[in-house]
């Protein structure tokens, strides 16, 4: 197909052709790494249209619904492209308008013949929400490097790609190998690649033919050999009708596997340390509810209840991370077990007290998380006590805002309401009053009207 495509635009010898046929073959390795459309295009005898003769099109990020090789594409709307024909200057980030009307940028490499003339330019294409990614992903050097004569053209670039490759021939025999697959295969202990059969390249047994004509079957696989864990691609070229060729990309990923696993035994660690934490502390509470029975004050009692559900306030964020492992936790998730655990344990049941949790869903650090949960439970537990005393059933909401520098928690009732009192009047306020400004680095504000009820409000830094 492309060598037919090729002939069509009459404007290339029999050895223009050949050079663009190994350019297709970079064209491919080119498209795989970045995981975007790139494409070779022709001059044909009139001066404003090319032909696309090859396209490597992504299977998954690919701005095309089909493979456009054979269109052809108009100065109108590839101004660049014509520009490095005619002046043999790379082109970069030049708009253009694609054969399906879409608007793109694109990256034009020339390539020349032995006569110095452009016979062909690579096209890399992209959309400004892949732009950032493109200057970050593509090595400037290969710019500089694709604009070089053909000879050598694609071997220097592959020199470049931090992957190991080989490309074989039609007949299964190894043509090339770039030095990242060189080094790695020396390692393996083989100290010649050029030459060697697929078969004798590849980790797994396969016959060359079985991947000419099943290329999804080894398309991409991770291989473990001797000490190293290596991701394995199988890439399948399609020279003309009748010749197809293989190219093997090679990713050693044993260092970020072996990252990976380290970090599965860290996080089973510290989910096991959270899992004793949580449990010690529901200990000094049982212990705390053993003591709370052997005493007769009542006062006594009142605040060795308090000092129980402040534990136990502190205990279900270990409880989440317990399970997650991870260093944040929603903050809707751990308010949620905070009322349910609140209510089960410490509400009247002959009273009707709703709690409604709405507001916006994030994470915050486990550290915030503990003290938040702290805060929370303090004015829950003093409206549950005296905002309701002459009520039988009641509201608390608690309402959860994400802003950007500063974030926010209000908790109101529709209780008896209260009068506001000092920080030094009250331990609950008193440590709400620490926690916010110590803690979460906020600040706090009371509201309060008899029979309307009480709404507190406090905030922290993101």
């Amino acid at each position: 197909m492309l060598k037919l495509l090729c002939k069509i635009c009459a404007t290339l010898s029999p050895a223009d052709i050949e050079i663009v046929e190994q350019m297709s073959n970079v064209a491919t390795i080119l498209g795989n790494i970045l995981d975007m459309d790139v494409f070779l295009d022709c001059p044909t005898k009139k001066e404003d249209e090319a032909m696309v003769v090859f396209h490597a099109r992504p299977e998954k990020n690919s701005l095309y619904t089909k493979n456009i090789a054979g269109e052809i594409a108009y100065r109108i709307d590839e101004p660049a492209v014509f520009r490095t024909f005619e002046t043999g200057l790379p082109s970069r980030n030049y708009k253009a308008v694609t054969q399906e009307k879409a608007n793109v940028l694109q990256n034009i490499l020339p390539i020349f013949n032995s006569l110095d003339e452009v016979i062909c330019t690579v096209i890399i294409e992209y959309n400004e929400q892949q732009r950032e990614f493109f200057e970050k992903e593509y090595n400037k050097k290969s710019t500089g490097i694709l604009i070089g004569q053909i000879d050598s053209l694609k071997d220097r670039v592959t020199e470049y790609i931090n992957d190991g490759i080989i490309i074989f021939n039609r007949n299964g025999h190894a043509t090339y190998a770039n030095k990242v697959a060189k080094i790695l295969y020396e390692k393996l202990g083989v100290s010649s690649i050029v030459g060697e059969s697929f078969e004798n390249l590849y980790f797994e047994r396969a016959k060359y033919n079985d991947i000419v004509e099943d290329p999804e079957k080894y398309k991409q696989k991770e291989v473990r050999i001797l000490d190293f864990i290596l991701n394995v691609q199988c890439l399948v070229s399609k020279i003309n009708e009748d010749i197809k060729r293989v190219t093997l990309i090679i990713k050693d990923i044993t260092e970020e596997k072996k990252y990976e696993e380290e970090l599965k035994l860290k996080t089973v660690f510290i989910k096991e340390i959270h899992h004793r934490v949580k449990n010690n502390l529901q200990t000094v509470a049982s212990l705390l509810r053993i003591q709370k029975r052997r005493v007769k004050n009542l006062e006594m009692k009142k605040i060795l209840d308090e000092t129980i559900n402040r534990i136990l306030s502190i205990a279900i964020t270990h409880e989440i991370l317990s399970t997650t492992g991870i260093d944040t936790i929603s903050i809707k998730h751990i308010l949620e077990i905070l009322c349910q655990n609140y209510f089960k344990n410490n509400i009247d049941k002959s009273k009707k007290i709703e709690f409604n949790i709405v507001g916006d869903e994030f994470s915050i650090s486990s550290d915030k998380a503990t003290s938040v949960a702290l805060v929370v439970n303090e004015i829950v537990q003093n409206a549950t006590e005296h905002a309701f005393t002459t009520k039988d059933s009641g509201n608390v909401d608690i309402k959860i805002l994400k802003g950007e520098t500063f974030s926010k928690i209000i908790i109101s009732d529709n209780g008896v309401g209260m009068e506001v009192k000092k920080e030094s009047d009250s331990m609950g306020l008193l440590i709400i009053s620490s926690l916010v400004k110590d803690k979460l680095k906020g600040n706090l504000e009371i509201r309060s009207k008899k029979e309307k009820g009480t709404t507190i409000e406090f905030d922290f830094k993101n």
